[in-house]
């Protein structure tokens, strides 16, 4: 509580030399808020960006136990087939809201089971013998530094169940600790007999688990599942957060995280040391057991990092440990940590393909396309699934790719009819060439004799063509003999061509990404061989392309573009560089991304309820309980100080009641900047607040206050604002600040008022609600 707050403080100071065992700190954070989202499949409501079934990285999305999962036209609604990430407005549209917006804890994107929406579209039945269960699970969670029986699970929920002799739907939270047995944690059930019933009362709560971690327990998945279900409502959960009490023995917060996939094999690993680690004993090993058994030691060191460059290799898992030393016990053993590595080449995928001839239904795209391989990479004995020339010859299949590749090897399942065997249609003596262009090409040397298919539904790929790093966008094969020599025809099931990525990828901001921060860090992940990076950015797209934009040259993979302007379009691509190769010069993709329209002052969610520390809303924005100067309060008397549920963006709001029924008649909060803030960037011409009322407010109005750093300020206004019960966006040119003086250059503080500050009149009393106060431009 606030009125607590100095007590608070000296208790902080007399405790401040007890052991940091007892520090709460946070083991996993997921808001969903950074995945990308797609376009809706199924749903009424169309979207553009609103929907995806892949979860964060780590994170797994089991969907096994939808009905009809495996057939597209036949698995229900797909959004809803396994858990849907999506935003929780759109959600709430297209399903015809329900109850759904009662969820005003969920904020952005949210995490759904939908068993309601999902039965709306044909899948098997009936529901009792093919009810829907899907399973959502965390990454593992590094529990090596937490106290046994102090790891708490916190998250909010919206639940609405259905129970009848068809529809069970359930619920579930388990743990599992060290990939042993599943715990179970927290059960809800729709069935009002059950002790684990969960009411239908439940479409917006924080719920709190405790989690029995043992001790010595080094890592936990929790799974959230919803089972048994059918037409029932839904559960949908956002804002998880996972915490523990800090031990401070052992070597912690893994970098990369426990678990993490395709890194680079240059790649340095780093910790948070124990607090009393004298040094750092490193074991890294492909054989996990060999670092479980303290047999793969590569280092011991002072520093909390290890370059294992040169230590690892191409497609594999790795098992790491870092051991603390300290002067009592001597080593504390911390957990084994995994990753893998990048393979060394990927497929190549929208492969387009064209032949000499093909018989009706067996099409030369049917090389590329998969048809005919299952999830083993096995090959069907289907024809209509495979590519056949005519009689005539010469014969050759003709690939191209969407640019240029630096290839690594091609994959060739040969022709697999049940009577291959007899007829001998495969290709067996082939002439394979590359080109850049499609016009010059170049034989490949060392090609082998293509083997024969085996003609069984289990057939695997078992030709590999060598590419040796050769560069081009396309590939010719030439059948100059077939294996059984008698037919005139030939033809091949599938192939797979892989490439070497020396392009740079991932760009960060993710491609075409709107809302981008005004000062970005651009990142991509590098290409294979560069050494440096060319970066080519600019507002015009053909500039970009063509080269002729404005370039710089970065040593690391990342770079910082100055002087962008609110609400513009910006395009970059990467050249990566190293000219010791052949190919010298990698040129990337064109990639683009919109700045957002404002940028943050304050958008209300740095603040925490730790009031020692001076992170609480109300120790940044002064108020009148504060200072006694007015009649505001800002926040809350009890934790949690913000609003979390009335928000416009993000998580949290700023609240603030008034009362102007009694001097000073008006009510207001004051933040101020150290050092003061130039609010004239980035081509800014105005300042903008979104402000949101309760109707029962009292009929005031509110007032915005800027003071520079010469203590020249200026007041604007708006009347009657308090009782607008829905969000309202206020802009206001700056014109109106710098019109009195007012140096939009140097703004040392910022307040927000209600009722007349200038000429205060008794009014009455309410509680507003602030977010997202930014500074940008009224229209790109």
């Amino acid at each position: 509580m606030r009125s607590t707050v100095f007590v608070l403080v000296v208790l902080a100071g007399i405790l401040a030399g007890a052991a940091q065992a007892q520090t709460t700190y946070v083991l996993l954070q997921e808001d969903f808020e950074g995945l990308t989202l797609g376009p809706s499949v199924d749903e009424g409501v169309k979207g553009t960006n609103v929907w995806t079934d892949i979860p964060s990285p780590g994170w797994v999305n089991d969907a096994s136990g939808v009905p009809g999962i495996e057939d597209p036209a036949n698995d229900g609604v797909t959004e809803w087939a396994g858990w849907g990430f999506a935003k929780k407005d759109w959600w709430v549209e297209t399903a015809g809201d329900q109850r759904r917006s009662e969820f005003k804890l969920g904020q952005g994107t949210v995490a759904i089971a939908d068993p309601d929406e999902w039965d709306d579209a044909a899948h098997p039945g009936p529901i009792t013998a093919n009810p829907y269960d899907v399973w959502l699970s965390t990454p593992p969670i590094d529990l090596s530094s937490a106290v046994p029986g102090t790891v708490q699970l916190k998250f909010d929920s919206s639940w609405r169940p259905e129970y009848d002799d068809n529809y069970h739907q359930t619920a579930s939270i388990t743990v599992s600790f060290d990939g042993g047995a599943k715990i179970e944690v927290l059960r809800w059930e729709s069935n009002s007999a059950s002790p684990n019933y969960k009411d239908d009362n439940s479409t917006n709560q924080t719920i709190i688990v405790d989690i029995p971690n043992p001790p010595g327990a080094g890592s936990m998945v929790l799974t959230f599942g919803l089972f048994d279900a059918g037409n029932d409502w839904w559960w949908a959960i956002d804002n998880i957060v996972v915490t523990g009490k800090w031990s401070g023995v052992r070597a912690s917060n893994p970098s990369p995280a426990n678990g993490a996939k395709e890194l680079p094999v240059r790649t340095t690993l780093s910790w948070t040391p124990g607090d009393y680690a004298g040094q750092h004993r490193v074991l890294l090993s492909d054989d996990e057991a060999a670092v479980a058994n303290d047999a793969a030691v590569v280092a011991t060191q002072d520093a909390n990092s290890f370059d294992a460059t040169g230590l690892l290799a191409y497609g594999k898992t790795y098992y790491w440990r870092v051991d603390e030393s300290n002067s009592t016990t001597g080593w504390d053993e911390g957990s084994v940590w995994r990753f893998s590595t990048e393979a060394f080449s990927y497929p190549i995928k929208g492969v387009v393909a064209t032949a000499s001839s093909a018989q009706t239904g067996m099409t030369a795209q049917n090389t590329v396309n998969g048809s005919g391989l299952n999830a083993n990479d096995e090959h069907s004995t289907d024809g209509t699934q495979m590519w056949m020339t005519s009689d005539v010859k010469p014969h050759w299949i003709q690939f191209a790719f969407d640019g240029v590749y630096k290839l690594d090897k091609m994959w060739v399942w040969n022709s697999n009819q049940l009577i291959e065997s007899m007829i001998g249609f495969g290709a067996k003596d082939v002439t394979v060439e590359y080109s850049v262009d499609g016009t010059t090409w170049t034989k490949l040397e060392g090609t082998p004799e293509f083997a024969r298919g085996t003609g069984m539904p289990t057939y695997t790929a078992n030709t590999t063509v060598s590419f040796n790093g050769a560069v081009a966008q396309f590939v010719k094969l030439t059948i100059n003999a077939n294996w059984g020599g008698m037919a005139a025809q030939t033809g091949l099931s599938e192939v797979r061509f892989f490439y070497i990525p020396v392009q740079a990828s991932e760009p960060d901001p993710a491609n075409g990404v709107a809302n981008a921060p005004v000062e970005p860090v651009l990142s991509w992940r590098a290409g294979r061989e560069a050494v440096s990076h060319k970066v080519y950015f600019g507002s015009n797209e053909q500039a970009v392309a063509a080269g002729t934009a404005p370039v710089a040259t970065a040593a690391e993979n990342s770079y910082v573009p100055a002087g962008l302007t609110f609400g513009s379009t910006y395009f970059w691509k990467v050249t990566e560089v190293n000219q010791a190769e052949a190919t010298a010069e990698w040129e990337g993709p064109v990639w683009s991304f919109t700045v957002e329209q404002y940028g943050a002052i304050d958008n209300f969610e740095v603040y925490t309820d730790n009031m020692d520390a001076e992170e609480t809303i109300w120790q940044a924005w002064i108020d009148g309980m504060t200072t006694g100067a007015s009649g505001s309060q800002v926040g809350y008397t009890n934790a949690p100080f913000a609003e979390r549920s009335i928000v416009h963006g993000g998580k949290q709001s700023m609240p603030m009641t008034y009362d102007n029924s009694k001097a000073p008649f008006y009510s207001e909060g004051e933040r101020t900047f150290t050092p003061a803030q130039d609010l004239t960037k980035h081509g800014a011409d105005s300042l903008c607040l979104y402000y949101q009322g309760v109707a029962t407010n009292s009929a005031e109005g509110l007032y915005l206050t800027v003071k520079d750093s010469a203590g020249k300020s200026k007041t604007v206004s708006i009347p009657t604002a308090t009782t607008q019960a829905s969000w309202q966006q206020w802009k206001i040119p700056l014109t109106e600040f710098t019109s009195a003086g007012v140096k939009m250059t140097a703004v040392k503080s910022i307040v927000i008022g209600v009722g007349n500050r200038t000429s205060p009149a008794t009014g009455g009393t309410g509680t507003m609600y602030f977010d997202d106060l930014g500074y940008g431009r009224s229209a790109p």
